[in-house]
């Protein structure tokens, strides 16, 4: 009997975590706000595009990315957002981009605070 509750509640507790990863992350546009006083990021919006390709919504340049749902991380592998460290979240089940301060500070984007990316259909 220990055994099977134990196994029910570690399978619970994986299936609890699957449930708070992002998965895939569909393309369009991500809404950019700064978590603490919820004004814009400068840099504009983040805007997802067909084959791994992304731009800003204040540029017309675009650049790659790739995702990894295990490491739950976006990688910006060129572009204006080369080398950025950005991080993958769930927030009202619709994925989030989320730009921490700490991380990105050693490669050089000063980012005032943590910014938000909010996926809008």
């Amino acid at each position: 009997m220990k055994v099977f509750l134990l196994s029910s509640f570690l399978l619970f507790g994986i299936a609890a975590n699957a449930q708070s990863e992002v998965q895939s992350l569909p393309t369009g546009k991500y809404e950019t706000v700064f978590k603490k006083n919820a004004g814009k990021w400068e840099r504009g919006d983040i805007i997802l595009l067909e084959g791994n390709k992304y731009k800003l919504s204040t540029s017309n340049e675009t650049g790659d990315y790739r995702f990894s749902g295990a490491a739950q991380r976006i990688f910006f592998t060129s572009g204006p957002l080369k080398s950025l460290f950005a991080k993958t979240s769930i927030d009202n089940n619709s994925p989030v981009i989320v730009l921490p301060v700490e991380e990105n500070d050693p490669v050089g984007f000063k980012l005032s605070a943590e910014v938000w990316c909010y996926y809008k259909h």
